[in-house]
């Protein structure tokens, strides 16, 4: 926005109007007190007011931060008359939407005079409403957009403000992604996500990984690995580098709720640091934190599809050597699987990329990358059978191959499914041998200290707790050697020892995959493609 501050050091009434979005939206949180929105006003946006400005100002906006009693007991009329007219409801006050997450707080803790009042109006729904009733609304809420449409952002959200935030931030992106090719920021013959941002994304979720094989601390040692090369991306960013920030706050969250708000407070206040307060990245966190996780995960989809939307008109989106061609169409078959951008636009655009690999080996290795993510989505939801039949048909897929070795890292990440159903099928013997088998083959193929070893490791240490104390501490020692050699090697690097250059080395389910999109891509690719290699 500028500078606001005039030279008398008060905000002046076209201050006021142009910042009112975002002290509207900041002081309707409800974690946010009058002073807080004050400081961060002031902080974030060089915008200055006294108290008794604001007071003044919020009574002429009409805004509220507390429901009134009568309000609430109209609200609670209203929506029982709709509930038995079998319509649901989603209440205004003066405009504004109210979340029913918070009525229903407000039912809960309400006096003893205002409960009483609530449900003597919900009883006597004939009586005539209250002197408050042309200040409240209650209407059916706006149907959800059906599956196939390309993803728009959701008309559920009615607060001009939930509208307004992605809005921003597509047009903010979007200048940024063309301005960035224009200037040959980029270099435009390579569209595909660098290997820095494969290995990023691979360190973040082994992270988690370490963390549920109660690696804890070794877990968090890496997470603050990333945290800390987070800085480096942003110094130097590449085309993708905002949609990995994105997806990283979306992986944390789903994890842990705490650590996806966490890791969004980094990277908003290390940008505002590091780049100049007119940057493009500064823009879109300024609004993207208005309406926190919470806006994050609700426009996810939009914000994605957009961003590359653009890229593709800019730059295109299908690279001419096939590795990299191969790479993007691997992350557009995850987007997918989580919903993240539409089926029509992720058809149009693997159909073109399918083209040029011609049937290829690569080709039949992207269907049976899709299939394994069904494979991962099975064993997550405890059907075990279905999981190991898809899993075993890719496995004899790899067999059939004239060079079976060349996808060995699919081989060990069907291994580590397989290790965990029979884990799950409590077959304690038949665990154990997978278990090793994936270890050796970690070792042989990436390395005795390399990341994936040491995650083989920690989930055997862990496997082996609950029925052989021995076999569990010879993992553990093993996994410390490996630890302490890999931590020395980061510490030298100041970073990530090693390098990921394929985007599929990680086994686990992405953000909200669902069992229809996957089946999509994998019918998608099934008529792309050849069976037999």
């Amino acid at each position: 926005m500028g500078n606001c501050r005039p030279s008398n050091g008060w905000a002046t009434a076209n201050a006021w109007a142009n910042h009112r979005p975002f002290i509207t939206a900041l002081y309707r949180d409800q974690n946010k007190t009058l002073k807080e929105t004050m400081r961060i006003m002031e902080e974030k946006y060089e915008f200055y007011a006294t108290l008794r400005m604001y007071k003044a100002r919020f009574q002429q906006w009409g805004i509220e931060k507390k429901i009134k009693a009568e309000d609430a007991v109209e609200i609670f009329r209203q929506q029982m008359a709709r509930a038995k007219a079998g319509k649901p409801s989603v209440a205004y006050i003066r405009g504004r939407r109210i979340n029913p997450d918070r009525l229903q707080r407000y039912r809960y803790r309400a006096a003893p005079v205002v409960s009483e009042q609530i449900m003597k109006a919900e009883k006597e729904l004939a009586s005539s409403p209250s002197n408050t009733s042309s200040d409240i609304v209650c209407r059916t809420p706006s149907p959800s957009p059906p599956p196939e449409n390309p993803p728009s952002i959701s008309p559920q959200l009615d607060d001009p403000i939930d509208l307004k935030v992605p809005y921003d931030c597509m047009q903010i992106l979007g200048k940024y992604v063309a301005g960035s090719v224009e200037a040959r920021v980029w270099e435009v013959a390579s569209t595909a996500p660098v290997p820095d941002a494969f290995t990023w994304a691979h360190y973040l979720a082994t992270s988690q990984g370490l963390i549920a094989h109660n690696r804890t601390q070794e877990g968090f040692a890496l997470l603050n690995i990333c945290f800390e090369q987070y800085k480096s991306h942003l110094r130097n960013p590449d085309p993708f580098f905002w949609l990995a920030t994105y997806k990283a706050a979306l992986l944390l969250a789903d994890r842990n709720v705490r650590l996806g708000k966490e890791f969004m407070k980094y990277a908003s206040d290390l940008t505002s640091v590091m780049l100049p307060r007119a940057h493009p990245f500064n823009a879109v966190w300024s609004r993207i934190n208005m309406t926190g996780l919470r806006g994050l995960q609700q426009h996810a989809a939009a914000l994605f599809e957009s961003y590359l939307s653009t890229w593709q008109k800019q730059a295109g989106l299908s690279p001419v050597d096939e590795s990299t061609l191969v790479q993007m169409a691997f992350v557009f078959i995850q987007l997918q699987c989580s919903g993240m951008i539409s089926y029509g636009f992720t058809r149009d655009t693997l159909e073109a990329m399918m083209g040029q690999l011609s049937r290829s080996v690569s080709s039949q290795f992207l269907l049976q990358e899709a299939r394994f993510r069904m494979a991962c989505l099975l064993l997550e939801q405890g059907r075990l059978d279905e999981a190991d039949a898809v899993t075993k048909q890719i496995l004899a897929w790899i067999d059939r191959l004239h060079e079976p070795d060349e996808f060995d890292h699919l081989r060990c990440k069907c291994l580590w499914t397989m290790f965990e159903i029979e884990d799950r099928r409590g077959n304690i013997k038949k665990a154990t041998q997978i278990g090793y088998k994936l270890l050796n083959l970690c070792r042989r193929l990436y390395g005795p200290t390399h990341l994936q070893t040491i995650d083989a490791l920690s989930a055997l240490e862990k496997f082996h707790t609950r029925n052989n104390t021995a076999a569990a501490q010879n993992m553990a020692e093993q996994f410390d050697d490996c630890w302490t050699y890999f931590s020395s090697v980061a510490q030298v690097k100041n970073g990530f020892p090693h390098t990921i250059e394929q985007p599929w080395l990680h086994r686990c389910v992405e953000l909200g995959e669902k069992e229809g999109l996957i089946q999509d891509v994998v019918d998608l690719l099934e008529r792309s493609t050849l069976e037999e290699p």
